[in-house]
C-alpha cells in the first residue's frame, strides 16, 4: 500500500480517536461503562478504530454514484448557527480554517462537499462530482457543493481572492454541466427549516447577507 494512503489513513484514525475520547467525556459514558482511555492504543483498539471510524481510507471523500444529472450548484459557508450541546441554545459556529473544516466534514460518516474555498482563493477539492456529497436536504442527489471559508454571520466579508475563485469555479462547473446562473442557489434558498432549540431562527442562513450573491452570479454569467 502506499505510504501516504497509510499516513492518511493513521491522521484520520488518530483524529477520531480523540473524538471519540472527546464525545466519552462529554456524554459522561464512564457512568453507564468501565471505559478508561489507554496510554497507548492496543492491537485491538487499532482494529476497532479502523473498522468503525476509518474503514476504507478513501470513504470520507466519496459517495454514493449518482442516478440523476447535476443541475444545481450550492453555495455554502463553513460558520453558522447550531444548538449548543450542553446548554440547548443557539450558538453561532465560527468560519475555523480550511484544514479544520476539510478534517472535520471528510471524517463525518454522513456529509460530504465536493470543494471548499478558503479566504485566500486556495481550491481543495473533496468528494468528486458524478458522486453524490450529502450537504444540503432534498438537493443533494442533483447538486454540487461549494463551501466558502466564512463566518456566515452578515458580518464577515468574503475577500475578493475567494470570491474570484467562487467565480471562476462556478464557471467551470456550469460550463460543463450545462448549468445558467438560474442554477446557482444559496444553502438559505434551499433548507428553511428551524433550529430545534430556538423555533424563530432558521437553522441555514449561508452564506450569509455578506456574501455578494448577484454580483458574483454577474460575474460568471456576464450578459453577451
Amino acid at each position: 500500500m502506499n505510504p501516504e494512503v497509510l499516513i492518511a489513513g493513521y491522521s484520520r484514525c488518530a483524529f477520531a480517536s480523540a473524538r471519540f475520547w472527546q464525545l466519552v467525556r462529554r456524554c459522561r459514558l464512564a457512568r453507564v461503562l468501565p471505559i478508561r482511555q489507554p496510554a497507548s492504543c492496543s492491537l485491538l483498539c487499532v482494529f476497532v478504530l479502523l473498522a468503525l471510524t476509518c474503514g476504507d481510507t478513501q470513504a470520507r471523500t466519496s459517495g454514493p454514484k449518482r442516478q440523476l444529472p447535476i443541475n444545481m450548484i450550492v453555495i455554502h459557508s463553513t460558520g453558522g448557527p447550531t444548538c449548543d450541546a450542553k446548554t440547548g441554545r443557539p450558538v453561532w459556529i465560527k468560519a475555523g480554517s480550511l484544514a479544520a473544516n476539510m478534517r472535520f466534514i471528510e471524517s463525518h460518516p454522513t456529509l460530504g462537499i465536493h470543494y471548499m474555498i478558503d479566504r485566500d482563493g486556495t481550491l481543495r477539492k473533496s468528494v468528486p462530482e458524478d458522486q453524490i456529497g450529502h450537504h444540503v436536504f432534498g438537493y443533494s442527489e442533483r447538486s454540487v457543493a461549494i463551501e466558502l471559508v466564512n463566518d456566515g454571520d452578515g458580518i464577515d466579508p468574503f475577500p475578493e481572492s475567494q470570491i474570484q475563485a467562487t467565480v471562476a469555479l462556478i464557471q467551470d462547473i456550469a460550463q460543463r454541466r450545462g448549468l445558467t446562473r438560474n442554477g446557482v442557489k444559496r444553502h438559505s434558498d434551499l433548507d428553511l427549516g428551524m433550529l430545534r432549540c430556538n423555533r424563530s431562527m432558521r437553522r441555514k442562513v449561508d452564506p450569509g447577507p455578506a456574501f455578494p450573491y448577484e454580483h458574483v452570479l454577474n460575474l460568471a454569467f456576464p450578459e453577451k
